[in-house]
Parts: structure tokens; C-alpha cells; sequence
């Protein structure tokens, strides 16, 4: 018996086997695919195996676009489309599955996958097809929504839906598809509203001219056979207009003495704070934005008190995005953590013992075009430079060197050095104690922070010469996340980068037109484009004490061809962490 049951088991259960790889087939329909005269609200789709649907919101695109989606269901080897809408008449519609139709077992999808109808006497057949990218990075644009209009007026685009629309897939290819012959006004929109659309805020692209749709072939018409697969597709560039919502965010007090009131983001104004209680002794600090104040409190009568209030005055939007000034009570509360008595004596130890904590980026291998600097986690609120001191190292001879402290506000936490250092140069940057007093008047023991600049010969340098010749042309380095490492304007000797340290680099320049050396974006009210950005279709790769000189002509590969897949494999993976 127990010899039968081992040969027995061998055999016995699924032995696996390869993975099915093939898609659903559908096998027909009710009614079939481009059927006319359709005034039914069901459509039954069956296939040749067991199916079932993934992210059906996701995938599904019905053109032109219903309120209300139709109600998609998967029974057995059967797809299930319910209207839920009326549907238009003399109108035809497509259906886009996208990948949402996989098989039941290995959940490969058919990719895709459409359907089309009409509910007149004729399906019109003309295809419009183009290409969607992100207008500062020229990465393709995935999951957008691309449509068109036959109302020219501007409005229109803010005011109904589309009237066919379709989606963009991984590399940002769209195919508006059943088509009537005629002239619209061409859209994309990234519609977190879904209702299909301009919505404040959202990004957008548009065509500058109205496209033309007819039988036969051009350069912007597509047709559902004639057109030639080399032919270009038509770009649009989206783009998010500079309005960001302005409002009040939070108010926090994470330390008794210190409290943080934070807005959205940048204002034209900074705001203007004041204590609902006349008698409290505060700093207020801004960030660098000024979208972040805070308050420092001063004596221990302030800081004593758990609620405190603030009348704040600072801009702000309204529905339309019109910035105004708002005003508001804020409250700064402090919960004291619950500490045993061991704990809460250590604490009030470590209080009354504190000492500033100054630190530097001072440190070996200092990057020639750094600067020196000193930061304290408290705002300082003396400095006393006759008890800071800089030295050159020559062997073991300290030289002074002579050096200014930046400019800065009031109570700074960070303060710069300015001096003249020496490639290759060994330098010593000396604190004295008591040369700082932050302001509740701590000090701190005194600092040494050596510094060793890296050798010219540590370095690289590329000049980049552009052509043709464009006023207002600006270049950036990028490295290999596609980030902007160093930026100058282009001029007739080519903008020269010094300083590279040996690694990859990218290159992208765009056209600076209003001149305010920024990348600027669109303006849909304006009706004006954003800045072209180009990139350099090659990596550069350079070598330590390696000098190189490149003419770079943006025109000879087509823009939206030109940027190394690698680079837009880096944004993709970027965006997906």
C-alpha cells in the first residue's frame, strides 16, 4: 500500500504549466460592433474564455462623454454595458476599454480593446491622433484626457463638456476616434473634476489653431486607413497655470517657546501677526517664501501660558483664485508631554545646562564654489566677530585670513562667510566662546572647524554653444534624475560651467521670452503657450581636469524627440516613489 500511494502521488493534482499569455477574444456581440440605428441601453459583449474587469473607472472612455458612466459588469465569459444616460440622436459613440478587460485566470489583459456604435444611419469613421507631454520636462503624459470642440469661443472649454474625447496611454499617444468631418478646437485636461471640463487649477494644453478633420491626408488629419504611420503626430504641451490656492494651513507649537503658523504657499505680502495679548514678548521669523512664520517667545510669562492667540492678517484666494486679505484668530496650544518625575527633572537639568549647538559645513573635500557658513538652532541674537577668527593652514603655520560676515536680518539662524580661499587650500575657522548669544541670551563652548578645499584638477568644465543663435536662450545642466544642477544664460562665447565635479550630466535649454531667467509656464487666459523647452539628445560624461567644448544645435532632433529615454525612465520612477 505504501509503495502504491508514493508511484500514486506523483501523479496526482495540477502539474501547473506555462502561463497563459493570450487576451480574451471577443467572439461577438449584441448588437455586433458598428451597428446603426442602436435606441437600446445595453450592450452584451462575449468572449472566448472566463473574463473579469480591473479599474474599470480607470480604463473606461466613452466618447462623447455621459454625466453619468455606463454600468460595466463581467458574467462568465460575458461583458455587460448598461447606459445609464440618454443617448444622443444621429450620434456615434465609442466605448474604450483600455486594459480593463483581462482574462479570469492569469489577469492578462486585452489592451486596447473598443467598441463603436451609432444612433443614426451612418458611424462616422475619421481618427484624430497626437501626443501629450509635460511642458517643463517633456515627459509623455499618461491617463489625460484629450478632446475637441466644433464652438470655437474660448469659453466653451470651461463651460461644457467635450465632444468626443480620449485618453492618452503610456507614451502619451491619443486617438480621438470616430470622427465627423470638420474643423474643432483641440484640448487636453487633467480632469480631477470629471466633468470633462476646465476647472480652476487643473492642468490643461490646447492647439494655438483649429485642426481639420476630412478623408484624405495631411499633416494634421487622420483618417482610419489612409494616413501613412511615419507621419508626426500633433504635440500639446500641458502645462498647470501659476494660481495656487492661498489660505491659512495650520498652527502648530511643538516646543512651548516656539510656535509655527503655515500657509500654502508663497504670498505677494508677507502677513501681518499680531498677539490678541499686548504684553507678550515675541520675534517673529519668516521663511525664505514666506509662506512659514515663527514666533519665538521670550520670557517665561509667555511661554508659561498653554493657549495663546493670534490675530493674523495675509492674502489669500477666493473661488475665483482672486487674491484678497483675510483675517483670522489663531490658536497656539501647548500640551505638555506626560514625563515621570525622573524624566521631568532630567529635562529642567538639561534646560538649565543648555549651550548652543553651532554647526558648519566646513569639512574635507569643500567644493570650490560652496560658501562657508555657521547655523544655530535658535536665532542668534549677538555676534561678535572680533571672537571668530580664520585661518589658512601652511604646513603647521596658521595664517589669518581676512573674511566679512554676509549681510543677513535680524536674528539669524545661519550666517555666511565671505573670503577668498585657494583651491587645494587647508583653512581652520575658529568660534571663540561667547562669541554668539542667541536670544535668551545661551552661549556656547568654543568651536574648531577645519575645512580642505578640493584641487582644480578635482574638477571638470563644459561649454555649451548654442545654434542657432536665440536672444534670451538660458541652458541647464541636469544630472540623472532630470534635476537642474547649474543654469545660465546663453551667449555667443557659450555658457561656460565650471566646476562640474566628474560624473553624467544632461543638457536642456529653453526660451526665456519674458526675460525673467526663469522656465515660465502657460496661461490659458493669455492664450499663451508655455516657454519651449528643449533637450540634448545625448549624456555627457566628464573626467576630472577635463575641459569640454560642445555646439549643440536644439533644431536638429525633433523636440518632443530628443530627451534620453533614461531620463524619462528616472522622472517615471521618480513620480511612482
Amino acid at each position: 500500500m505504501l509503495l502504491f500511494a508514493s508511484c500514486a502521488n506523483r501523479g496526482i493534482g495540477p502539474q501547473g504549466g506555462p502561463k497563459d499569455s493570450i487576451p480574451p477574444k471577443p467572439l461577438f456581440s449584441e448588437p455586433e460592433t458598428g451597428a446603426l440605428n442602436f435606441n437600446g441601453n445595453l450592450i452584451v459583449v462575449t468572449f472566448d474564455e472566463y473574463i473579469e474587469l480591473d479599474n474599470v473607472m480607470g480604463n473606461l472612455m466613452m466618447s462623447p462623454p455621459q454625466t453619468t458612466p455606463p454600468e460595466v459588469k463581467a458574467r462568465g465569459k460575458r461583458m455587460l454595458i448598461k447606459f445609464q444616460d440618454t443617448l444622443r440622436e444621429n450620434t456615434t459613440y465609442t466605448i474604450d476599454f483600455g486594459n480593463a478587460v483581462c482574462d479570469y485566470r492569469e489577469r492578462t489583459p486585452l489592451h486596447g480593446y473598443s467598441f463603436c456604435f451609432s444612433t443614426g444611419e451612418q458611424i462616422d469613421t475619421l481618427e484624430y491622433s497626437g501626443r501629450l507631454f509635460n511642458s517643463e520636462n517633456m515627459n509623455p503624459m499618461e491617463g489625460v484626457l484629450v478632446g475637441i470642440h466644433q464652438n470655437m469661443a474660448d469659453s466653451v472649454f470651461e463651460k461644457e463638456p467635450f465632444l468626443r474625447v480620449a485618453k492618452t496611454d503610456s507614451a502619451g499617444i491619443f486617438h480621438i476616434r470616430n470622427m465627423h468631418e470638420g474643423t474643432y478646437r483641440l484640448y487636453a485636461l487633467d480632469d480631477v473634476s470629471r466633468d470633462y471640463r476646465l476647472t480652476i487649477s487643473e492642468a490643461l494644453a490646447f492647439a494655438d489653431e483649429p485642426i481639420h478633420v476630412a478623408s484624405g491626408t495631411d499633416d494634421t488629419t487622420r483618417t482610419d486607413s489612409t494616413v501613412p504611420a511615419a507621419q508626426p503626430l500633433q504635440p500639446l504641451f500641458l502645462f498647470k497655470e501659476e494660481q495656487q490656492r492661498l489660505y491659512l494651513q495650520r498652527t502648530t507649537r511643538s516646543e512651548k517657546h516656539k510656535i509655527l503658523i503655515a500657509f500654502s504657499a508663497s504670498p505677494d505680502s508677507l502677513p501681518q501677526i499680531r498677539p490678541m495679548n499686548d504684553s507678550l514678548h515675541y520675534i517673529t521669523q519668516f521663511s525664505a517664501k514666506g509662506d512659514t512664520a515663527t514666533i519665538w517667545l521670550l520670557d517665561s510669562m509667555s511661554i508659561g501660558q498653554d493657549s495663546l492667540y493670534f490675530e493674523t492678517r495675509y492674502r489669500r484666494t477666493d473661488s475665483l483664485f482672486r487674491i484678497e486679505w483675510g483675517m483670522d484668530t489663531v490658536r497656539a496650544f501647548w500640551r505638555a508631554p506626560r514625563l515621570s518625575a525622573k524624566a521631568k527633572e532630567a529635562q529642567e537639568r538639561k534646560n538649565r545646562n543648555r549651550r548652543l549647538d553651532l554647526k558648519s559645513n566646513a569639512r574635507k573635500g569643500f567644493e570650490i564654489f560652496d560658501t562657508l557658513q555657521l547655523t544655530c538652532s535658535t536665532p542668534m541674537a549677538s555676534i561678535e566677530k572680533d571672537s571668530i577668527h580664520l585661518f589658512e593652514r601652511i604646513d603647521t603655520v596658521l595664517k589669518p585670513v581676512a573674511f566679512t560676515i554676509a549681510e543677513h536680518n535680524s536674528f539669524p539662524m545661519r550666517i555666511a562667510f565671505i573670503a577668498t580661499f585657494k583651491p587645494d587650500g587647508k583653512y581652520e575657522l575658529r568660534i571663540d566662546s561667547g562669541a554668539i548669544h542667541d536670544i535668551y541670551g545661551v552661549t556656547h563652548i568654543a568651536g574648531n572647524y577645519p575645512l580642505q578645499l578640493k584641487a582644480l584638477t578635482d574638477y571638470s568644465t563644459l561649454r555649451i554653444k548654442l545654434s542657432p543663435s536665440i536672444d534670451k536662450m538660458r541652458i541647464q545642466v541636469l544630472n540623472a534624475k532630470d534635476q537642474v544642477l547649474r543654469e545660465l544664460p546663453a551667449t555667443a562665447e557659450g555658457a561656460l560651467f565650471e566646476f562640474l565635479k566628474p560624473d553624467s550630466y544632461y543638457l536642456r535649454c529653453y526660451e526665456d521670452k519674458n526675460g525673467d531667467g526663469k522656465w515660465t509656464t502657460g496661461s490659458w487666459r493669455e492664450k499663451r503657450q508655455p516657454e519651449p523647452v528643449y533637450y540634448f539628445p545625448e549624456k555627457i560624461q566628464t573626467k576630472s581636469n577635463w575641459d569640454f567644448e560642445e555646439e549643440w544645435d536644439y533644431t536638429a532632433v525633433e523636440q518632443t524627440a530628443a530627451k534620453p529615454q533614461e531620463l524619462i525612465k528616472a522622472s517615471a520612477n521618480g513620480k511612482k516613489k
